[in-house]
């Protein structure tokens, strides 16, 4: 299993911001707030999760996917592409660096950091920590 740490550097009430590490490759991230775990506006809970190769989401919307397991009170999160909170629901979001889009935060390079994801740990499952 492919050990990964999640680790938030910046949190207010539009998102949160951290970096993905694994090795010494290094992912921008972005969340939705925290908001008392609830499903699909709050980041989840700080822990170790396990992470799963999906080749696609169970709504068929994402490709090549990891899906976060075992997460208490919550079904559904993925590591998938997209920009801003908005594309989440409670969901971590990988881009190649933060920025700003449409006035908002966000992670930019979505595509290719998930494509890199995927050419560094293949259809491996990852241990998460988050911090």
């Amino acid at each position: 299993m492919i050990r990964a740490d999640l680790i938030r550097r910046s949190k207010n009430s539009q998102c949160t911001l951290g970096v993905l590490v694994i090795g010494t490759e290094a992912f921008a991230t972005l969340e939705p707030p925290w908001k008392d775990n609830q499903a699909n506006i709050s980041c989840i809970k700080d822990g170790t999760y396990e992470c799963v190769f999906l080749p696609r989401s169970a709504s068929g919307k994402y490709r090549n996917v990891w899906h976060v397991r075992d997460v208490e009170g919550r079904s559904g999160i993925l590591m998938h592409n997209g920009n801003l909170v908005s594309h989440t629901k409670g969901c971590i979001l990988l881009g190649t660096h933060h920025g700003t889009l449409a006035g908002q935060p966000a992670v930019l390079g979505s595509r290719k950091a998930m494509r890199d994801l995927y050419r560094l740990v293949g259809e491996e499952p990852i241990s998460l920590t988050i911090w």
